[in-house]
């Protein structure tokens, strides 16, 4: 379950990308953003996270209240949740199957264990046949696909996407 009461976000440049926002997500939902660009949807997402905090309000992400959160809490948080960013953060001298892994490897998963998962997850996205090429190699719909397929590889809880299918083929 994600939970914002009140929250708003104005950035130190006097910009409010979100104002006022309450909404409740349950475990399940499928939810969708949209509205022009500038509108706060990124801001929005990077709060379900932590990557931004609120000016004011509350965020609850499952179990954890991201506003009172100690920054040492914070990995705890990103093992619950699975993030496809808008501009993918494939490590560019990494491997596909090593941007994956090292997914797996931060949370401290067994080699056996990310050997299997990796390559499930690379079949569920339709691109095992990549597992050793470098981001570079791939093309736009490709890199997403395996952020998608490295975000879902811990199984997280809480699934965020920014422009999930942007680049899609």
């Amino acid at each position: 379950m994600i939970e914002m009461l009140n929250v708003s976000k104005k950035y130190n440049n006097g910009i409010t990308a979100v104002n006022n926002l309450s909404v409740k997500i349950n475990q399940g939902e499928f939810v969708y953003i949209v509205g022009p660009s500038g509108a706060g949807k990124s801001t929005f997402i990077k709060m379900m996270y932590r990557e931004v905090k609120p000016t004011s309000g509350t965020v609850q992400v499952g179990k954890y209240n991201l506003t009172t959160m100690k920054e040492k809490e914070v990995p705890l948080l990103r093992r619950f949740v699975g993030v496809v960013f808008q501009d993918f953060k494939l490590l560019p001298k990494l491997t596909v199957y090593e941007n994956i892994a090292y997914a797996m490897e931060v949370v401290e998963k067994s080699p056996k264990v990310i050997q299997k998962r990796v390559l499930e997850v690379l079949d569920l996205v339709g691109l095992k046949h990549k597992v050793r090429m470098f981001p570079n190699e791939l093309s736009g719909g490709e890199q997403q696909r395996i952020a998608i397929a490295r975000a879902i590889a811990n199984m997280p809880g809480v699934l965020i996407a920014d422009e999930p299918t942007g680049n899609l083929d």
